[in-house]
């Protein structure tokens, strides 16, 4: 079957590989999470743990909302999948621009902690989200048919 015999809906990823890729993301962040906030509670104290266990929340938050958003929307037209992903991304970086805003005005929060906990955790999120979809082994093509009526023997 081609993708010209089927419906739009048809060819989206199922929600399933959505939760797949969520859980592939989840526990590794969460793990790599657990180490920034404790190196940061030995580096830093108390504080340094709570700007750690923020930025943990930030990043999962962040990611974790889009796969969530994604898999219920997976199995509706392309276009309205597009609308809400990029309704979803733009809601997301303005709440995100909020809590730096707020997070910048409170001083007692270590920003070495934080930032390096979110770039640690967003790394750990993306490889192991792209290793949850590349695991998932969804077709993003499908393969071509032979034409009917040729038996491909280049006959007359």
């Amino acid at each position: 079957m081609s993708t010209h015999d089927r419906p739009p809906e048809a060819l989206a990823p199922p929600p399933e590989a959505y939760s797949g890729m969520l859980r592939a993301a989840l526990v590794p962040a969460l793990v790599a999470g657990a180490v920034c906030a404790l190196v940061a509670l030995v580096l830093s104290g108390l504080p340094g743990l709570v700007a750690a266990l923020v930025g943990l929340a930030l990043v999962v938050l962040f990611f974790g909302s889009s796969l969530v958003v994604l898999g219920r929307t997976a199995r509706r037209s392309p276009q309205l999948v597009m609308v809400v992903a990029l309704g979803t991304y733009t809601a997301k970086v303005a709440l995100l621009a909020v809590a730096f805003v707020l997070l910048a005005r409170l001083s007692d929060l270590p920003g070495p902690a934080l930032g390096l906990t979110t770039i640690v955790v967003t790394t750990v999120w993306l490889g192991f989200e792209l290793r949850g979809f590349l695991r998932a082994r969804h077709p993003v093509v499908d393969e071509p048919r032979p034409a009917a009526g040729r038996d491909g023997g280049g006959g007359r």
